[in-house]
């Protein structure tokens, strides 16, 4: 093409830029992009840098666009390109009945965590049932090791409250047996029970006392909607039996004193004595190092943990296609969870 002048030339040469800029599609109106830096693998980075002033390329960026994106999607995109790892989901299921909360369990899948939450479920309310269980997890080879883990962490305190599955809630020895062996008291149990299924609320027991004939009294407590009357010796003794029959009431599913220990009692959640014990634990094998020498018993505590956390691993099953979940309510947050 001939052009009469240089002028001609430059004024033909901006239009066309300007009709392949127009041409270009571009994202509607009100798109929001999101730029992220994105991580190098390192070694062809660097190769490639080698000629650079200061040695290193400037950070890649990733530019996504998260309209019409679901929050599943738009995290994997940027966990792929940003970090260069896949995301993995762990699921809580929990087991309510009459909206009062039992066991929960968690697991890499709805139907794994389902299961360790019924397990939980089923060790309250049915005691007998926890050796059955045990039995049948022990008869598989693959899982020997992991039976074994448990029964060790847990052998203690279940040696413990066995004792006390044989006893009713209603029982009135409870009070009397709860302290000779430290245990929580059925007052402080009621307590407990309270503020784990409703929260800071309205956790107001009120108590009555009338005086009977034979040096003999009528307690009677009452939370909520829930009232109970016993006949006792005296003040004391009445507050532990009418708390008793009160948690019975808002336990119907529930009939030994030992499995409202596990739902309440001090072994529950472990305390921050046990954590604090823990601790100094691994502090002190700090100590046991030789000069000049490793030290073999953080080693051999590093590869005891290890080997938990792989035992862990393998019993982790590989999930299909995320389907994103209701979130469960915690207890504290739910204030209609206990039936008052």
């Amino acid at each position: 093409m001939r052009f009469q002048s240089w002028s001609a030339r430059r004024k033909f040469t901006k239009n066309k830029k300007h009709r392949k800029q127009l041409e270009r599609p571009t994202l509607p109106d009100g798109t929001k992009l999101i730029t992220f830096p994105v991580s190098s693998t390192g070694s062809g980075a660097s190769g490639a840098a080698a000629g650079d002033d200061n040695g290193q390329r400037p950070a890649k960026h990733w530019i996504m666009n998260p309209s019409g994106k679901s929050y599943v999607c738009i995290l994997h995109e940027y966990v792929q390109h940003a970090l260069k790892k896949q995301p993995t989901y762990k699921f809580k299921e929990l087991v309510c009945i009459n909206d009062m909360e039992y066991g929960s369990g968690f697991g890499s899948s709805k139907k794994q965590a389902k299961a360790n939450a019924a397990r939980k479920t089923l060790e309250i309310l049915i005691p007998q049932m926890k050796d059955k269980i045990s039995g049948d997890n022990g008869g598989d080879n693959g899982s020997n090791n992991a039976s074994r883990t448990i029964k060790a962490s847990r052998g203690n305190s279940d040696a413990d409250l066995s004792f006390f599955d044989e006893i009713t809630i209603t029982d009135p020895r409870v009070a009397e047996f709860c302290a000779k062996t430290t245990e929580p008291s059925p007052h402080a149990i009621l307590i407990t029970c309270l503020q784990r299924n409703y929260g800071l609320g309205d956790m107001h027991i009120k108590y009555s006392v009338n005086t009977l004939k034979h040096q003999r009294n009528e307690f009677t407590m009452k939370v909520g909607k829930h009232e109970a009357t016993v006949v006792c010796r005296n003040k004391k003794d009445g507050k532990q039996r009418a708390a008793q029959a009160i948690l019975q009431l808002m336990h119907p599913h529930i009939q030994s004193w030992g499995s409202l220990l596990r739902l309440y009692g001090s072994r529950s959640v472990k305390s921050f004595k046990e954590k604090k014990q823990l601790e100094q634990e691994i502090t002190l094998l700090q100590g046991k190092a030789a000069v000049n020498q490793p030290n073999h018993a953080i080693l051999s505590k590093l590869r005891q943990e290890m080997r938990k956390l792989a035992e862990q691993h393998e019993a982790i099953q590989p999930i299909g296609k995320f389907v994103s979940p209701d979130l469960p309510t915690g207890s504290a947050a739910n204030l209609n969870n206990v039936d008052l």
